[in-house]
């Protein structure tokens, strides 16, 4: 018989200054590709991991306390003028610029672009409310890039009906797969682990 499409998914994953995309700003953005019909060691994945440079930002206290690493990182690019780091593959840029470096991205990895669009399974730890409703508010045109509506979120398949009355948190999802660690926040550490989760 004809062999089935490949289920490829991305999962995405953003760091920010808060949590209101009207008052905050995104500070980090990776993106990770499978394929659930023939996965890869995490080593060989495709990943994408944008930074976003601006001259002020825009949050709340608590947020902006968490990632010190990221505003390092952010703070070096801007004084050295780097666009794109090739020791940790990661990209400096305005936010603006996100959409065509993703499809860039999605196209360089064998995402097949269908009637001139690049359509992906997103998928992420509270993707569908979180993450894609603030990407969607900082960016209105992502031109080429299409994210198809049902989202794969790894807390389903970690949930218990016995003992649960909400979906486990990261945490506990790790904790449920035997998985060592703790929550990253950073975006591509936090890709990584949702991969492994699914």
């Amino acid at each position: 018989g004809t062999p089935l499409p490949l289920v490829t998914f991305c999962v995405l994953d953003i760091e920010t200054t808060g949590l209101n995309p009207k008052t905050c700003d995104i500070l980090q953005f990776a993106a990770v590709l499978d394929d659930l019909k023939d996965p890869q060691p995490l080593e060989k994945l495709p990943r994408f991991t944008a930074y976003f440079t601006k001259s002020v930002y825009q949050g709340e206290p608590y947020a902006l306390g968490m990632h010190p690493g990221i505003w390092q990182k952010i703070a070096n690019a801007q004084q050295k003028r780097i666009e794109y780091d090739g020791e940790s593959n990661a990209h400096f840029m305005d936010i603006q610029d996100l959409p065509i470096a993703f499809q860039n991205f999605l196209s360089g990895n064998g995402v097949e672009e269908k009637y001139g669009k690049y359509k992906i399974t997103p998928a992420g730890k509270n993707a569908a409310m979180f993450d894609l409703p603030f990407l969607k508010e900082k960016i209105n045109d992502w031109g080429n890039v299409v994210f198809l509506h049902r989202v794969l979120d790894p807390a389903v398949l970690y949930f218990d009906p016995k003992t649960d009355y909400v979906l486990p948190d990261s945490k506990l999802c790790m904790e449920r797969a035997g998985i060592a660690g703790e929550v990253a926040h950073t975006a591509l550490e936090d890709a990584l682990v949702v991969v492994k989760l699914i």
